[in-house]
């Protein structure tokens, strides 16, 4: 009998909307998706949940570049967490939905920026328009000549499934982000070779597009959801019992909230490892590194290099993954540390001190956006703040706390890391299921009658990692 995830495992996107994308080709610029509505865009801007609240400003950049050294993980291959169904498949499928959500192309901000005049790149609804683009007729570059199926080099010329690619080892996306490292990669694939099935299966392209995006969003809402904020919290943000604070306007564009963009969605960034094995062979291979072999994207996947997704999602590991040694990727806890791969960005001109740091791009960012801190966000949610010096930090924030820090302090102090806390989980609640609420297309709102289980994932009514994989052709299950 398989047991009930308890744990929230994590997040956001690593380089999600940090100014790490690769160059888009010409060809390929992001188009964005609505099903029936195939090349009408639907453009949302960043704006505020809280726009009321005074930004918080006061550290200088070099204040938040000390603040941010204190971050560094100094043993990030070590275990953290030790349950075993909170595996690192969370870390990347989270940053998944972000490049699905959000992308803010603006440069890293050295002056203070108005985000209400910036553009979400992507349409902020679970619509897979990251994977679609607009569709065969508007990203034809993404399709085969049927105008159905995705192109997919099953196998690449290393014997490995990939994303299509062009001469140069670029990937042919209209979301480049799903290419910077080999792990998103191959759960952008998955998403090619679940709708390329449903076509096999007899569907058109509409209804195989529909229904890949109800496995997609059942994923997002049945599990991921519950992993990150807890259970009770998804509950009573889907029942209505906890007070609601994002207003997304216009329901056809709904508005980008920073504080989710830029803070709340970035706590993932703390359960990122330091270096994960792909396979029961490759050994620990970094995410990034400045001297040694990498997890990079924007090539053509090596020979080898095939996840073996029983070290990354718990109802897919086999014996082989566990013992003699475990190579299963457990994500580390939502805490202040960072591992060291996100320390040295390949960022080309960045700076080893500031600039190449994730955790001070983070803050950067918000600083220059003028978002509140953490404690004057929890006191308009009417959640008892954690007095900044309760965080001994240094003198620069004897006042407040930048938003994304205390949201990973609050879930270090309040859950040992194992969920968000209060002010993060309700923030990223909130978003997740108001945009599900507002969407007539979604699992939330449609009448089709849609049964989440794929024909090769077993149970009637769900549609998890493991399923999504299997379904995928890209995984076994492991025998009972």
């Amino acid at each position: 009998m398989r047991r009930r995830h308890r744990l929230v495992a994590l997040s956001a996107a690593v380089l999600a909307a940090v100014g790490l994308s690769v160059a888009t080709p010409a060809d390929a610029a992001p188009a964005r998706h609505v099903p029936g509505q195939e090349g009408q865009a639907r453009q949302s801007h960043f704006g505020f949940i809280f726009p009321g609240l005074q930004g918080f400003t006061s550290p200088s950049v070099q204040d938040l570049a000390d603040l941010a050294q204190t971050q560094l993980d100094p043993n990030a291959d070590s275990e953290n967490n030790q349950d075993p169904e909170m595996t690192s498949i969370y870390t990347y499928f989270g940053q998944f939905i972000d490049h699905d959500l959000t992308s803010d192309s603006s440069p890293s901000p050295t002056a203070p920026v108005d985000p209400t005049t910036l553009p979400n790149g992507r349409t902020f609804r679970f619509d897979l328009d990251s994977v679609y683009g607009g569709g065969p007729s508007v990203s034809p570059q993404l399709y085969e000549a049927d105008g159905k199926h995705f192109k997919v080099q099953n196998p690449n010329p290393n014997g490995v499934v990939d994303l299509p690619r062009n001469a140069d080892g670029s990937a042919i996306l209209v979301e480049p982000r799903n290419d910077e490292n080999e792990v998103i990669s191959q759960i952008h694939t998955a998403f090619l070779l679940v709708h390329n099935k449903e076509i096999d299966r007899g569907l058109s392209f509409a209804e195989a597009q529909r229904r890949t995006i109800d496995l997609y969003q059942t994923i997002v809402l049945k599990e991921v959801l519950p992993h990150f904020v807890g259970q009770d919290v998804t509950d009573q943000t889907l029942n209505g019992q906890l007070k609601r604070f994002y207003k997304p306007g216009n329901p056809n564009r709904p508005m980008t909230p920073v504080e989710f963009s830029v803070a709340a969605y970035r706590f993932g960034h703390s359960m990122v490892r330091r270096a994960y094995e792909l396979t029961t062979t490759t050994g620990k291979i970094q995410v990034f590194s400045a001297t040694a072999p990498d997890l990079r994207g924007g090539r053509q996947l090596p020979s080898g290099r095939q996840i073996d997704w029983g070290n990354f999602v718990h109802e897919l590991s086999r014996p082989d993954n566990l013992t003699p040694v475990s190579h299963v990727n457990q994500s580390r806890k939502i805490d202040t540390l960072i591992s060291s791969s996100l320390f040295v960005l390949p960022i080309p001109g960045a700076e080893a001190s500031g600039s190449n740091v994730l955790a001070f791009r983070n803050m950067v960012r918000a600083k220059f956006y003028s978002m509140a801190d953490g404690q004057d966000v929890a006191k308009a949610m009417g959640i008892p703040p954690i007095a900044p010096a309760d965080l001994h930090l240094a003198a620069p924030f004897d006042a407040g706390t930048p938003l994304w820090y205390y949201i990973l302090a609050e879930s270090s102090r309040d859950t040992d890391g194992k969920t968000l806390g209060p002010v993060g989980g309700r923030i990223v609640a909130d978003v997740f299921v108001r945009l599900l609420q507002i969407d007539r297309n979604s699992i939330l709102r449609g009448q089709r009658g849609f049964t989440p289980a794929a024909p090769e994932a077993g149970t009637p009514g769900r549609f998890e990692f493991d399923d999504l994989f299997v379904f995928a052709g890209l995984a076994k299950r492991a025998e009972p």
